[in-house]
């Protein structure tokens, strides 16, 4: 019985320790800059918050995780529409760096 706990505890977290491809430093530059110009048209609170958590994302996971918040912000001011087309864009800058891609 002890070893169906810790296999089940090895494997979440294991789930959880995925590991971020390395990007360069400029990619994830590049990604946050887009990132932070589609939120750049709202100042509501959430935008506010998010555009500290696009700041201060330290590697492009954080920023890969944070899509769908940009997503919702970016859709309540301009509709869902637009903000697919606008993530499109900042999805396909992800290429090859998505985490969990490649393990």
């Amino acid at each position: 019985m002890r070893w169906a706990k810790t296999s089940l505890r090895n494997s979440f977290f294991g789930w959880l320790g995925h590991d971020t491809p390395a990007a360069p430093a400029e990619r994830v530059e590049a990604v946050r800059k887009a990132m932070l110009a589609a939120l750049e048209q709202s100042s509501d609170a959430q935008s506010i918050a998010l555009e500290r958590k696009l700041l201060f994302a330290k590697d492009i996971g954080e920023l890969w995780y944070a899509r769908p918040d940009l997503m919702n912000a970016v859709a309540a001011r301009v509709g869902e529409t637009l903000a697919r087309e606008c993530l499109s864009g900042i999805t396909a800058l992800f290429d090859g760096l998505q985490p969990g891609v490649g393990d």
